[in-house]
């Protein structure tokens, strides 16, 4: 009787974690993984599109990002997308596109554009993302 007992909660235990079920595997654990940090090659490319003709159209003429200050605070933004997208694909041209659904934000990474690209807020959130070529 024992015997069948173990046999089934570990037929159970199996089971459920086949199905991705098995105790400590909630999503708990995948909301509590840390943002990961930036690259140093992420962190160059934020530099130089926060230097470029982003900040002064998006932040300061469109206040898409009111709570940037700097252009500082804004490479910061660009490389925590970078490094955390929601969504990443690459583009024609050699560019890529990385969203953030969260902050709705997006960064397209240009290497042969002198700034590397841009970041701002679209209104068409992931639809704009998506419909990117």
């Amino acid at each position: 009787m024992r015997t069948r007992t173990i046999l089934a909660a570990a037929t159970l235990l199996v089971a459920l974690f086949v199905a991705g079920l098995a105790p400590g595997d909630d999503d708990s654990k995948k909301k509590d993984t840390k943002p990961k940090e930036p690259t140093a090659a992420q962190l160059r490319i934020a530099k130089s599109m926060s230097e470029g003709h982003s900040y002064d159209k998006h932040v300061v003429e469109e206040k898409l990002f009111p709570d940037v200050k700097s252009k500082d605070e804004f490479a910061k933004v660009i490389g925590k997308v970078l490094a955390n997208p929601t969504h990443h694909r690459k583009l024609e041209n050699d560019r890529e596109a990385y969203y953030d659904s969260k902050s709705n934000t997006i960064v397209i990474y240009n290497p042969h554009a002198r700034d590397k690209g841009t970041c701002f807020k679209p209104r068409a959130g992931l639809r704009y993302f998506e419909n990117l070529k």
